[in-house]
This record gives structure tokens, C-alpha cells and sequence, in this order.
């Protein structure tokens, strides 16, 4: 960490000010590039006073890596830490208007109190409410369930911090972890925590109004998950039905749909050239080109540029009407006894 006698003018400026008891005033009184040096010669004082003081006591109890120093803070805790600075800068600005020699000293006092008010101050703006309080006929739909109703205390404190929980909408890990200790059972993990999220949360919406405003609304400005898949190409969706399976119901579709249509016309005596090269051309051509949507070039089996392409060949158009004359006799012989 840098030593206190390597700062800059800045810092050196914002205790000389804070000596004379006239940062408040000053800082207030100063102009936009004038407070932008303030804070950020106070950001150099601050900032190992916070972590020590405030973000390293709580990693250590959540995440050791962290803990390590401000080069290895995760971003939802760097995050925190640059939240709670600003918050120890507004606090120190607004009410440093007495002479202060221990200026360090003065920051450690109300170190806790400014960081309190500013996370409070983050949640009023997110619309959620500053003291989570599960209200009493939220406490009477839960059946006064104590588990629940820490829960219900858990989301309402959730949906208004700035943490995110990765891929998840909810920490269930942590969550799951408080449920073992709060009842004893650990056997339920992360599947029973979710399905009590969703107990607590149909119980809350029974008060739509109150439900949008202090839940949806603040939950809705928070971070969106985020898939931890990055550099990965995207997984392919499992298909019910394998490809050629659909190829062969197709083909057995459009076959159908081509042999009534040549049957009603050969009646008429039409010229059965003429015949099939319209009926294919009218049984292919119908489908829509979403069919292969989901295929490579040329993978298509009922592709009807292929078709086109078969029947504009005379020597392939004999073939093709010498088969379906022969399946069409086939399909009206009388079967043998």
C-alpha cells in the first residue's frame, strides 16, 4: 500500500482543509474541477482505511481470495468497495466542518455509520426499501413459518443490493448454506431453497401493488445473470425427433398429397408428361422456406430446386412418369388371394 508521505497535492490539500475545519464549505462551495481533485485526493487517503476497516473483515468471512487485497477483489465485491468509498467521501465532505488534526482517525470513527447510509441511500434508489421488514400479513400467509419468513427477509434484502448471483436470478448457495444452519436440515440444498423462493414469492403476490414496488421494480435494476460460458460456442437445443425422421414424414406427406392429385387428374385423360412436371411442381413448390431453416446448402432431400431440376430433364421426366404409372398400377391392382 502506498505510504500516507507519497500523496499527492491533492490529499495534502484535503487535510490542510480538514485542519482549518473548512472542507465542508470549501468543497461545496468549489467548482466541478475543484471537487473532482478533492475527492480524489481523499479517495487516496480513504481507500486503505476501507478496505481495511470494512470490505477485508467481510471477505474473510466470505471470500478468502478476496481478502488478499484490492488487485484480487471479484467485480460484485471490488464494486462493493468502490460503493462503500464513495459513500466514506460524501460522509466526509458533507460533515468534516470542524478542525480535524487526525484526519485518518476522524474517517475510522464514522467509517461504519457512512457506509451504512450509503448502502441504505443505493437501496432507496433502486426503489427498494432501505430496512427490509417482512410486514405482518406476509409473516400470517407464510403460516408464521420462521425459516420462511427469514427467507421472505432474505429476498426483500436481495432484490435491493447491487450483488449479482452469476447465472442465477437468486444466491440459492448461499441461501441453502443459512437454511441448513437456520433448521438444522442439511439435506435440502439449493432444490428445496428454490422451491421455497417460489412459496414465499407466491405469498407475496398477493398484494400485487406492494409486490411490484418493493420486489419487481428494484429486482428489475439489478444485474441480469450472466452465463459463465464465455469463449464457448453455444450448446445446440436437444431435438425431440431426429432430422431424418422428419425428412421421411415429409417425404411420405408430399408422396401422399402427389399421388391423389394424379390420380383425380389422370381420369381426365390429361398427358401424364404434362401431368407430373405440374403436380410436383405444384406438391414442392407449396413448401414454405422455413422448412430448412435448420439445414446446411444442399442438405435439403426435398430441396424443390432439386425437384425442378429432375422434371426439366426429358430423359429423367420419362423415368419419373414410367414409376408413378407403374405405382399407380400397383396401388390399383386388386390384391392376391
Amino acid at each position: 500500500m502506498a505510504d500516507s508521505q507519497k500523496q499527492s497535492a491533492n490529499a495534502d490539500r484535503v487535510r490542510e482543509l480538514a485542519r482549518q475545519g473548512r472542507l465542508a464549505q470549501y468543497f461545496w462551495n468549489a467548482s466541478a474541477e475543484e471537487r473532482r481533485l478533492l475527492r480524489t485526493g481523499a479517495f487516496e487517503i480513504a481507500w486503505q482505511l476501507v478496505f481495511l476497516r470494512i470490505t477485508q473483515p467481510i471477505e474473510r468471512r466470505r471470500h478468502h481470495v478476496c481478502a488478499k487485497g484490492v488487485p484480487w477483489l471479484a467485480p460484485d465485491c471490488l464494486d462493493r468497495f468502490h460503493h462503500d468509498v464513495e459513500a466514506v467521501l460524501d460522509d466526509l465532505f458533507a460533515h468534516a466542518d470542524v478542525p480535524i488534526e487526525n484526519l485518518e482517525g476522524w474517517l475510522v470513527r464514522w467509517m461504519q455509520r457512512a457506509t451504512v447510509d450509503g448502502y441504505r441511500r443505493r437501496r432507496g434508489e433502486r426503489g427498494a426499501p432501505q430496512r427490509p421488514r417482512v410486514p405482518k400479513c406476509l409473516v400470517t400467509a407464510l403460516g408464521d413459518d420462521p425459516w420462511l419468513v427469514e427467507l421472505a427477509r432474505l429476498i426483500l434484502d436481495w432484490v435491493g443490493t447491487d450483488t449479482s448471483a452469476g447465472g442465477s436470478l437468486w444466491p440459492l448457495a448461499a441461501w441453502a448454506e443459512r437454511r441448513a444452519g437456520f433448521t438444522g436440515d442439511h439435506h435440502g440444498g439449493e432444490s428445496a431453497v428454490s422451491a421455497e423462493v417460489e412459496v414465499v414469492l407466491a405469498a407475496m403476490r398477493r398484494r400485487p401493488g406492494w409486490y411490484e414496488r418493493t420486489v419487481e421494480a428494484p429486482l428489475g435494476r439489478k444485474q441480469a445473470p450472466v452465463s459463465f460460458s464465455a469463449g464457448h460456442p453455444e450448446s445446440e437445443p436437444l431435438a425431440l425427433v431426429a432430422q431424418h425422421e422428419k425428412d421421411d414424414s415429409l417425404l411420405q406427406e408430399l408422396a401422399a398429397r402427389a399421388i391423389d392429385l394424379l390420380e383425380r387428374r389422370m381420369k381426365a385423360g390429361e398427358d401424364l408428361h404434362i401431368l407430373v412436371t405440374d403436380v410436383l411442381t405444384t406438391v414442392f413448390g407449396e413448401l414454405t422456406t422455413e422448412h430448412d431453416l435448420g439445414r446446411s446448402p444442399g442438405e435439403d432431400p426435398v430441396d424443390p430446386d432439386r425437384v425442378a431440376a429432375l422434371i426439366s430433364d426429358r430423359k429423367r421426366l420419362d423415368h419419373i412418369v414410367a414409376t408413378i404409372v407403374d405405382l399407380l398400377g400397383r396401388r390399383n391392382r386388386p390384391s392376391e388371394p
